[in-house]
């Protein structure tokens, strides 16, 4: 593990977010904990943890990944993330490898029948019937530790990066999916299941979360009643379709606000909210500050 520390802080030697010359690859470091838990979405990916701990919580389930231990996001998920164990001297170092659905499709079609669903690790605390979350931790085996060094090899050369990437990604990837929880993981990527079209209807609320949307249009999309879409869509999330959306919104708005310089009432309006009272309450709510400060203080950074 020593190795892999030494080779994520050469690339990443100061506090921030790193991008890779390895698509799908990037890098994170803090040096201190977080105070509380932030809300945040996780995208689709692996994320591991080479010093410190981080807990990712949906609602009441908690999710703790450390060196021991990755986390698998199947699905776009609105979590709430709180990095544990961070300092100057110990930084928090981790990696996302964002997953690429043509990559696991391909996969797939290469590898035997999927095993058999592993119970969840004691090391994750789950509500009842959480085995089919879009969320999973799973604790990493010498195989996944060896590849992923061989990808962090790769990140420190553009030319290994280019001819030798892809092909670490899909060797992680590979070994991801037959891991203890790969069968949730499949479960999520696999044309004839349920989980497939929960999933694509996720992407298409995170794609065009400004239209008007409604449980019986978007449980059409995934071809299913409306009784088992909402309990797809709930066992998947631990959320309803509707608060889901106010989630992605949210977010959006925020991130309209850090990045584009919107103010409070034109993000409102640019992620579909009619009521910028309801927008700054529901806002309020998710993030602990009004929206009006948050763009004070976002659009002078």
């Amino acid at each position: 593990m020593n190795t892999l520390i030494n080779k994520a802080q050469d690339m990443a030697d100061h506090e921030g977010d790193f991008t890779t010359c390895v698509p799908h690859l990037s890098l994170f470091r803090r040096d201190s904990p977080t105070p509380s838990p932030m809300p945040v979405i996780y995208q689709p990916s692996i994320y591991m943890v080479l010093q410190g701990s981080k807990a990712a919580y949906l609602g009441k389930e908690r999710y703790l990944y450390d060196p021991m231990h990755y986390l698998v996001s199947c699905v776009p998920l609105p979590l709430e993330g709180q990095i544990l164990q961070a300092s100057p001297d110990t930084p928090y170092l981790a990696a996302r490898i964002s997953l690429d659905t043509q990559m696991i499709n391909e996969l797939l079609v290469e590898m035997p029948l999927e095993p058999k669903p592993q119970p969840l690790s004691e090391h994750t605390s789950n509500a009842l019937g959480s085995a089919n979350r879009g969320i999973y931790v799973s604790a990493i085996h010498t195989d996944i530790q060896n590849t992923f060094s061989r990808l962090l090899d790769c990140a420190q050369s553009k030319e290994k990066a280019h001819v030798l990437g892809q092909l670490a990604l899909k060797e992680l990837i590979y070994h991801v999916l037959n891991d203890e929880h790969g069968a949730l993981l499949r479960s999520f990527a696999c044309q004839d299941r349920q989980q497939y079209q929960i999933a694509n209807v996720l992407q298409y609320i995170n794609r065009h979360y400004a239209l008007n949307m409604d449980i019986p249009s978007l449980a059409s999309k995934a071809n299913m009643s409306e009784s088992s879409f909402y309990h797809h869509f709930k066992a998947a999330t631990n959320t309803t379709p509707i608060q889901y959306i106010k989630t992605v919104r949210l977010h959006a708005a925020k991130r309209k606000m850090l990045f584009e310089q919107y103010n409070a009432t034109a993000a409102a309006y640019e992620v579909g909210y009619t009521s910028t009272s309801q927008f700054s309450r529901e806002y309020r709510r998710l993030f602990s500050v009004p929206p009006a400060q948050d763009a004070r203080i976002l659009t002078k950074v």
